[in-house]
C-alpha cells in the first residue's frame, strides 16, 4: 500500500459508522471502542399517515431481513439525520453480520450500501467474531441472547467454526410472552414497550436449574409506569418467565441446550480451547443479572468433566455496558483495523465487479 493510499484507509478508518442489527434495534455511531453506539434505532417502521397509534411492522425478523425498502428507509434516517451524513459525501460503513446470513442477502445488503447510500468503503463482520473482540477474546464461544432467537457460535483464532454454529427460538419477546402468559389481562393491556420495561424490571434468572424448580420463593414485584400506574408480577412469574423464555422452551432447546451442541459440533482439538472464553452478548443479556452465571453453570453440567468452561469477563478498560453492546463495540474494533489495513471493499471494486464482490466481505 502506497503511503497515499495507507493515509486515505486512516482517514476512512476515522469516520466509519458501524452499524449491528437485530430484530428490535439498530445499534449504530461512529467507531469509537470505549463508548457504547450513540445511535439506538428501533428496527419498527410505520406506515406513512397511521399516525402514533399505528401499526407497526418489523423489516428485521429472526434476524434475517424480509422488507429491504423498509430496512433501506431505517438506515437513510441512521445514516442522514443521526449521524450526519451529507449526500454526495458519505463514509464508509462496517455492518456487523448474524449468523446463517445467506450469500444472496449479503448482496443485497452490498448493494443497498453502494448504491442507495454511496458509501466510500464497506466491511461486513461476523457478529459472533465481533462479540468476542469486544472482550479481548479472538477465540471462544459467543452465546448472542437477541430478540426472538439466540445465536451461539464458536470462534478460533478470529474465524467462525460456521459448521457448529447453532441458532434456538428462544429471546427475551419469548420472555416477555411467558410473562404476559402468566401475568393475565393486567399485561396484555400494556403496550410493548410497557411490557418490556416491566420485563427487564421484575424478571429474575434462578442462579440454576433446581433452583429453578425447587428453590427459594421469590418476593412478589410492582413496577410502577411513568405514568403511575402499577403493575403487579408474583414471584413464581418472575422465575418462570425467564426458564421457559430462555432456558426451557416448551417443546424447543435452550440457548443452553444450543450452546453445549455447539461446542460438541466443534472439532475434537478445538473444543477445549473454545469454551475458555464463553461471551454472553444481547441486549437483554447485559441487563438480566446473573444470566452469563447461570449460563455457565448449567453448560457445565452438560459438558464432559474434563471441560471446564469459564467466561469472557469484560476488560476494566471497557465500557460496562460491554456484553449489551458487544457485537457493536467489537465492530468498531475491527474498524480500526480493517480500513486501515484496506481490507474493505471499496467503491471502485463494487463498480467493477457489482454485488458478487460480497465474497471479499465474508470476513
Amino acid at each position: 500500500m502506497s503511503s497515499r493510499e495507507a493515509a486515505m484507509a486512516t482517514t476512512i478508518g476515522d469516520n466509519a459508522v458501524v452499524i449491528d442489527y437485530d430484530d428490535d434495534f439498530i445499534r449504530a455511531g461512529y467507531a469509537v471502542p470505549e463508548r457504547e453506539p450513540g445511535v439506538l434505532q428501533p428496527a419498527l417502521v410505520r406506515p406513512a399517515g397511521s399516525g402514533a397509534g399505528g401499526e407497526t411492522s418489523r423489516p428485521i425478523r429472526d434476524r434475517r431481513v424480509e422488507d429491504w425498502d423498509q430496512l433501506e428507509a431505517l438506515l437513510a434516517d441512521v445514516f442522514y439525520r443521526q449521524c450526519a451524513w451529507v449526500k454526495g459525501d458519505e463514509g464508509a460503513c462496517l455492518i456487523t453480520e448474524p449468523v446463517f446470513t445467506s450469500k444472496a442477502d449479503r448482496e443485497r445488503l452490498t448493494q443497498m450500501m453502494f448504491e442507495s447510500f454511496n458509501v466510500s468503503g464497506l466491511y461486513v463482520a461476523e457478529q459472533p467474531v465481533a462479540a468476542l473482540y469486544a472482550v479481548g477474546k479472538v477465540t471462544g464461544v459467543s452465546v448472542d441472547v437477541g430478540y426472538s432467537v439466540t445465536d451461539v457460535a464458536p470462534v478460533v483464532e478470529g474465524s467462525l467454526v460456521s459448521p457448529a454454529a447453532q441458532r434456538c427460538e428462544a429471546g427475551h419477546s419469548l420472555v416477555t410472552a411467558e410473562l404476559i402468559a402468566r401475568c393475565g389481562e393486567e399485561h396484555r393491556r400494556l403496550r410493548e414497550h410497557e411490557r418490556d420495561a416491566v420485563r427487564d424490571a421484575t424478571a429474575a434468572v434462578a442462579p440454576s436449574r433446581d433452583d429453578a424448580s425447587g428453590g427459594a420463593s421469590l418476593k412478589d414485584e410492582t413496577y410502577t409506569l411513568p405514568d403511575g400506574r402499577k403493575v403487579s408480577v408474583s414471584g413464581a412469574a418472575r422465575r418462570e418467565c425467564v426458564e421457559h423464555g430462555l432456558f426451557r422452551p416448551v417443546g424447543r432447546a435452550g440457548l443452553v441446550d444450543a450452546a453445549a451442541a455447539s461446542i460438541a459440533a466443534c472439532p475434537a482439538e478445538q473444543r477445549r480451547a473454545v469454551v475458555d472464553a464463553v461471551g454472553v452478548c444481547g441486549a437483554w443479556a447485559g441487563r438480566a443479572e446473573g444470566l452469563d452465571a447461570r449460563i455457565l453453570a448449567d453448560l457445565e453440567q452438560q459438558l464432559p468433566p474434563s471441560m471446564k468452561p469459564f467466561l469472557a469477563s469484560t476488560p476494566e478498560y471497557m465500557p460496562a455496558g460491554t456484553a449489551r453492546w458487544a457485537p457493536w463495540i467489537g465492530g468498531a474494533i475491527l474498524s480500526k483495523v480493517v480500513f486501515t489495513h484496506n481490507q474493505h471493499v471499496t467503491k471502485v471494486e463494487y463498480q467493477e465487479t457489482g454485488p458478487s464482490v460480497a465474497a471479499k466481505l465474508k470476513g
